[in-house]
């Protein structure tokens, strides 16, 4: 800025003294520190744009009708350039005083230097109007003594294009908000209000060829004076020598166009040092870039050498196993041969295992009933065998099994499979202790004095019949208590109860005998009579509570729950039979040998009770069905398969199976009340 701040006052200064000789009105005077407030960028980007108007005003005011917009410069900035052109005479050229007050506070020593090497004529007159107290005056002898030098400092004329050029004073286009801030001031005091502009960063280069601009742009003004003067004054003798002195004018052209070569010239050195400063960055970056690299080399070569290490000493390994492998197959041969024995003489063992298990179980099973008596001088028969017993020995022998069986899977490892078969089997040998006495029963009903008991023996029947059945459920209770204990409860609870349901067997069978002779004991269905009614509905009620624990169990055993449920079927199968021929000896009249009590018989309670148990039937074969279709589908002879454990595990098969049950309990409930 202070290379042009002479150039921008020696311009305004003119232009303002043209002005008011044209017409216009005195500027007024600007208040003080006015323009102080801007920066050094904003003032420059002001006085720049000012000056560009006010060229365009002197030289191409018909011609451009505002300031052509410059890529360079923020939109903002060539708005308010624009806008310039809408301020009137007097308000531009009170704008241009403020602007010219401003550049002799900031820079006195170039506008001093400007005046003592040369001022303006019009400058004297100017300030001879007493406009500002700060301009000076330059008297006229000092024009008339070196009028080529006034030419050099004189304001361009008309003839000169500023815009030509391209180019102006370098901005900053961080200065674009106090500069706007200014001339929208400005603007709103003149013309009701302005564009704001922002300015834009020029290189090196710019800066040196603005200083040819404006080296051409006083040659072109010198040139021009020379040759035409100013229109609005009046010629002196010294302006007219002064346009004769075309020598002069030919030297200052000459050292003009050398001044632009010098720059020119400049401007080269510094392209160059330019391209070398690339040059050397980017051999500096090529040079980085190479130690990376050869950096990255030698840790990759250092990895390839460990591995290779790596590799060879697992070769080395390799190489070693393959010379053992010999001996090492010999060793195995050796094992499997010796694993083969073993497995043999295990099975060898478990063979052994099985028969001496067999014949402890012979030996336990063996009672003194079941000896051969057949010399009766060396082996008396015990006082409770006897011909005219009528306890079966089977059944004896079938309790003691169940009863050994019972105390076996209470110890073993499954006990929630085994234990309750093994109640089941405890319930079938009582039913057949009770089948014997109800089959003498009916054998000898026609003639009770058949029966080599006395009348207070037949009294107590009922009663151990009773007490038994009551010691039975005691054992019920006790294994279903035990199997949802989780193991908590001592095994002596279950032992126990089974010890007093054995000593009702035994006071059973101390009263009623047990009959020598198998064949001599009474026969357990009649041959006028079917099955016993009494018998196949407490065979259904006791089968349907073991299926029911079966069926609560998470995962219920395969085969227990299978084989529990081919008894209830058989059951309720036999009791079918049994009521349809009773519920026709109740409707024919028939009363020998009936089971029913035929003051309760009722025809459509028991076709209902028939439907109902037929239905149950036919539910509960479906479900047996159900299981043998998942045995095979899982293609195995084992029922204990992945596929029927999971069919048994499904909440359906449960809820249709207990279903099933209840409905059949139910109707068997309601037939038990019949029964004599």
């Amino acid at each position: 800025m202070e290379a042009t701040a002479g150039q921008y006052h020696r311009e305004m200064t003119n232009f303002i003294y043209d002005e008011i000789e044209l017409g216009a009105a005195m500027p007024s005077k600007s208040e003080p520190g006015k323009l102080s407030r801007l920066s050094p960028m904003q003032f420059q980007e002001l006085a720049t744009d000012v000056y560009d108007e006010l060229n365009r005003r002197k030289h191409d005011a018909h011609d451009i009708p505002f300031l052509p917009v410059r890529d360079h410069y923020h939109p903002k900035r060539n708005q308010a350039r624009q806008k310039l052109a809408t301020l009137s005479r007097p308000k531009f050229v009170d704008l241009a005083h403020d602007v010219n007050e401003e550049l002799k506070r900031r820079f006195p020593h170039k506008i001093e230097v400007s005046q003592g090497f040369g001022a303006a004529s019009h400058g004297s007159s100017y300030e001879s109007l007493n406009t500002t107290p700060t301009y000076n005056s330059v008297p006229n002898q000092h024009y008339q003594s070196n009028p080529v030098q006034y030419s050099q400092q004189a304001a361009p004329k008309p003839g000169f294009n500023q815009y030509q050029s391209g180019r102006s004073p370098p901005t900053s286009t961080g200065s674009a908000q106090g500069y706007h801030g200014y001339t929208h001031s400005k603007f709103s005091q003149h013309s009701g209000g302005a564009g704001s502009g922002s300015m834009s960063a020029n290189t090196a280069d710019d800066d040196a060829l603005d200083s040819v601009d404006r080296a051409a742009h006083d040659l072109s003004y010198a040139i021009h004076s020379s040759q035409h003067g100013s229109s609005s004054r009046v010629p002196t003798p010294d302006q007219r020598a002064m346009r004769n002195s075309n020598n002069e004018v030919e030297k200052l052209k000459y050292e003009y166009e050398m001044r632009i070569a010098a720059m020119r010239k400049r401007v080269g050195q510094l392209e160059s040092q330019l391209l070398d400063y690339r040059g050397d960055h980017l051999q500096d970056r090529a040079n980085e870039q190479l130690e990376n690299e050869e950096r990255m080399n030698r840790m990759l070569s250092q990895k390839n050498e460990r591995l290779e290490n790596e590799l060879r000493i697992l070769r080395e390994q390799l190489v070693a196993i393959k010379a053992d492998m010999p001996a090492l197959r010999q060793e195995n041969d050796k094992l499997r041969q010796e694993r083969a024995r073993f497995l043999e003489r295990e099975r060898e063992m478990r063979s052994m295992l099985d028969e001496a298990r067999a014949k402890v179980r012979k030996l336990k099973t063996t009672s003194v009933f079941a000896l051969d008596h057949g010399d009766a001088d060396l082996v008396p028969p015990p006082i409770f065998v006897n011909s005219g017993g009528v306890i079966r020995p089977s059944s004896v022998r079938a309790f003691q099994e169940s009863v050994e069986r019972l105390l076996s899977a209470v110890r073993s490892e499954s006990v929630q499979d085994e234990l309750p078969v093994a109640q089941a089997a405890i319930e079938g040998s009582c039913s057949e202790l009770k089948a014997d006495v109800h089959a003498y029963k009916v054998a000898n009903a026609n003639d009770p004095g058949a029966w080599p008991l006395t009348s207070e023996a037949k009294q107590t029947i009922p009663r151990a019949v009773d007490d038994l059945d009551g010691k039975l459920r005691n054992l019920v209770e006790a294994v279903n208590k035990h199997l949802n204990s989780m193991g908590v409860l001592p095994i002596s609870l279950l032992e126990a109860a089974a010890s007093h349901l054995a000593t009702s067997v035994v006071d059973l069978v101390k009263l009623l005998k047990v009959c020598y002779d198998e064949n001599k004991a009474a026969p357990r269905v009649a041959s006028v009579s079917g099955p016993s009614l009494e018998m196949s509905t407490d065979n259904i009620i006791a089968g349907i509570q073991d299926l029911l624990q079966l069926v609560r169990a998470s995962s219920p055993a395969p085969n227990a729950l299978y084989s529990a449920l081919q008894s209830v079927i058989g059951f309720v199968r036999e009791t079918i039979d049994t009521c349809q021929v009773e519920f026709n000896m109740a409707e024919s009249g028939v009363s020998a040998n009936a089971q029913l009590n035929a003051d309760m018989y009722d025809p459509d309670t028991a076709r209902r009770i028939l439907d109902g148990l037929e239905k149950g039937h036919l539910q509960l074969t479906d479900q047996l069905n159900d299981i043998s279709e998942a045995q095979e589908a899982a293609g195995d002879n084992e029922l204990d398969n992945e596929i029927v454990r999971e069919l048994l595990s499904e909440m359906v098969f449960k809820q249709r199976l207990t279903s099933a049950l209840v409905d059949v309990a139910k109707y068997t409930k309601s037939l038990i009340p019949w029964l004599e």
